[in-house]
């Protein structure tokens, strides 16, 4: 897929605006975030071919760091839970999974038919699973995935290694994982 496929220019159908401004920050309350690990995270990993707990925390908590930020610490241009610049989104598909064909054609399989076409981008506003697989893609793209059993404070800096935010601390990860889990920063 080249950059012309993926054309940020596009506005979204149906006058919903411009795709760089759509970013979602819900509040995930402890039984969404489990839901959306067994429902979204884990099978879209896993028709990913990736089968590791540890790449599913990196995901979960990637979702959750960018779902607290404040505002000025995503990108500017980010959209969707996972705030993703268009940017980037166009980086990956010309430069990581155009060399793959057989990872494109599984992350492609996850985009709507007639929307992605249309405005790719907003894929990644309202397309969970997509947008996982686009998130995944970033990690593997950066060459930072994790490979085996892996703790929060290194899966925090894998994410502020790899992942774009402005500003964004490893503390930032794990609080928001402590915020999900209920666990004060006393305990």
């Amino acid at each position: 897929m080249t950059a012309s496929a993926i054309n940020p220019a596009i506005s979204l159908p149906h006058d919903l605006g411009s795709t760089s401004q759509v970013k979602v920050a819900p509040t995930f309350a402890l039984a969404s975030i489990s839901n959306i690990r067994s429902a979204v995270i884990a099978p879209t990993l896993d028709f990913l071919g990736v089968a590791c707990t540890a790449a599913e925390d990196l995901i979960l908590g990637t979702l959750l760091v960018m779902s607290s930020l404040p505002q000025a610490k995503c990108s500017s241009e980010g959209i969707g839970p996972y705030a993703i610049p268009p940017t980037l989104h166009i980086e990956l598909w010309d430069h990581y999974l155009a060399r793959s064909p057989d990872q494109a054609s599984l992350v492609r399989g996850l985009a709507s038919q007639h929307c992605f076409l249309q405005n790719p981008h907003a894929e990644l506003g309202f397309n969970l699973a997509y947008a996982t697989a686009i998130v995944w893609a970033i990690y593997e793209y950066r060459g930072v995935t994790p490979a085996g059993p892996t703790g929060l404070t290194d899966l925090a800096r894998i994410w502020q290694t790899a992942y774009p935010h402005r500003g964004g601390r490893t503390t930032d990860f794990v609080d928001a994982w402590q915020q999900m889990l209920g666990v004060s920063q006393a305990d």
